[in-house]
């Protein structure tokens, strides 16, 4: 994968402030699009050739102009942009940590979920048992 320009880093910066700007104690998208995006394409490599089109066919116009520009010239680019910008911000550590995410974690059981035969312990015997069959003929 070639590493993308620092003309294209800032281009995307722009644009990913336009889709997520700063507010309530929340980072923009920009001060996370440089440290998110190799860790982006790495998992997505697909969406590179998106953003570099992206770019090319927008590098003119500001942020705001330019996704709204890709909507009409290239919405597979603008699509793939969004994810780029989204799948960085919300993965990113601090951003996680600032929404007090802390990732999936298996949901604990607790007795009172099982039905009452089970609690009761009245499969014990089979269970305990093991399969068994009869061969069909």
């Amino acid at each position: 994968m070639r590493e993308p320009s620092e003309e294209l880093r800032a281009w995307l910066r722009a644009v990913a402030d336009e889709l997520i700007p700063a507010g309530d104690g929340m980072p923009a998208a920009g001060e996370i699009a440089d440290r998110q995006l190799e860790s982006v394409l790495t998992a997505r490599p697909d969406l590179l050739r998106h953003l570099t089109r992206a770019h090319l066919r927008t590098a003119g116009l500001d942020g705001a102009a330019a996704f709204a520009a890709l909507r009409e010239l290239d919405p597979e680019a603008e699509a793939a942009i969004a994810q780029i910008v989204a799948g960085g911000y919300y993965a990113d550590p601090k951003v996680r940590e600032l929404l007090g995410y802390t990732g999936q974690r298996p949901i604990p059981v607790r007795p009172a979920d099982f039905p009452e035969y089970v609690a009761e312990g009245l499969l014990d015997r089979v269970l305990a048992r093991g399969p068994i069959y009869r061969p069909a003929d």
